[in-house]
Formats: structure tokens, sequence, C-alpha cells
């Protein structure tokens, strides 16, 4: 898995602006503005989760949920019941996510599920990735992905698993742990075909 390089995080700022820009038409309403960047935090989050292919950056976000509630006192949105985010081939599902906003910006995200999902196709070369695990966390400050609760990575026939797998972005550096205090990790790498 490839993290996203420094350009890509310039990138995802802007986009937030530009999505803020788009669906905030509404200036007058304070409930709909908070709501519109609730919603325009939601889909931020999308970019950050997956390096995926260029032209997945050019396709629109969309978040679809059974239900959704902002807290304007907190900054914290709540969706819930068949939580699906995605953008080009990258796609989270989830049976709700958490949003955290302060002054103005997306803070974190977490995300759970039985389990919660998220897949991608990091290049047209690469295998897509798919991730698997209770809980899924994003903190924008650490630029970190952290999946716990029976977490399962997989590439091609490549596996990570174990009870909790972070990933950051900064560094392309993967932790893996087992849960309790014999838990294992169990890596599985397929031998390369010979050309």
């Amino acid at each position: 898995m490839n993290p996203p390089n420094l350009e890509k995080l310039k990138g995802q700022r802007s986009m937030t602006k530009c999505i803020r820009r788009l669906l905030d038409g509404n200036r007058g309403d304070l409930g709909i503005k908070w709501l519109r960047l609730g919603l325009a935090a939601t889909l931020s989050l999308a970019v950050p989760l997956a390096s995926a292919l260029p032209e997945d950056r050019a396709q629109p976000i969309q978040l679809e949920a059974n239900r959704g509630q902002l807290d304007q006192k907190t900054g914290v949105s709540v969706y819930e019941g068949n939580v699906v985010i995605s953008q080009g081939s990258m796609r989270l599902t989830a049976d709700t996510a958490t949003i955290h906003i302060k002054d103005g910006g997306f803070q974190r995200m977490e995300a759970t599920g039985n389990p919660a999902t998220l897949r991608y196709q990091p290049a047209v070369d690469k295998p897509e990735i798919r991730g698997t695990s209770r809980r899924v966390e994003y903190d924008v400050a650490s630029a970190r992905v952290t999946m716990s609760g029976g977490a399962r990575l997989t590439q091609g026939r490549d596996t990570f698993t174990g009870d909790r797998i972070e990933y950051d972005l900064r560094e392309d550096v993967v932790r893996a742990r087992g849960a309790g205090a014999n838990g294992r990790i169990q890596f599985t790498i397929q031998p390369q075909a010979e050309p």
C-alpha cells in the first residue's frame, strides 16, 4: 500500500474547500451550513484513506446511509445504517460512521461494522487492496488509519491479519499486533511467478 504523497495531501485540502464551496450554497441558514460542512468533511475522508487510481480523484464522492445527525455544538456527525462512502475505485462500508469536525476542518473519523470494509485499486498494475475489521479509525493529525477487531488486509493473494493493524500514511509503515498478551499476527506472501 502506497501512502498519498504530500502533493496529494495538499490536493485533498483544496478538494475539501471545493466541496465546501459547492455545498455551501445557502449561507443564511446556519443549520444547513453545518450540515453541509459535516457532509463536506465526511466526503473528504475518502482521499486520505486510499491513494487510489489517479482518475479516482476526478470522480464524484458519494455518501449513503439510512440516517444521519449533526450536533452543531460539538461538531460531531453520526451516520447509521448501511453507510457507504465511495469515490472511483475506493469504497468504505460500515454500520455506523462518526465524523469529528473542529474549527471547520475534518479531525477524525471512526467507522464500525460487522465488519467495516475498505477496498481500493492502488494502481492500474497492482491488485485491489481489501481490508476488513470491526472498527476503522482515521486521524488527520497523525495521518494514521487503524483497523481493529479481527483486522485483515489482502492484496491479490497476499494476506496480513491481526487484532489491530495500523497504517502510517506519512511513513508508509504498517504495524500489527495480536489480541491479548499471547496474541499473534499472520502475514502470508505468495511467491512471485517466474517470467
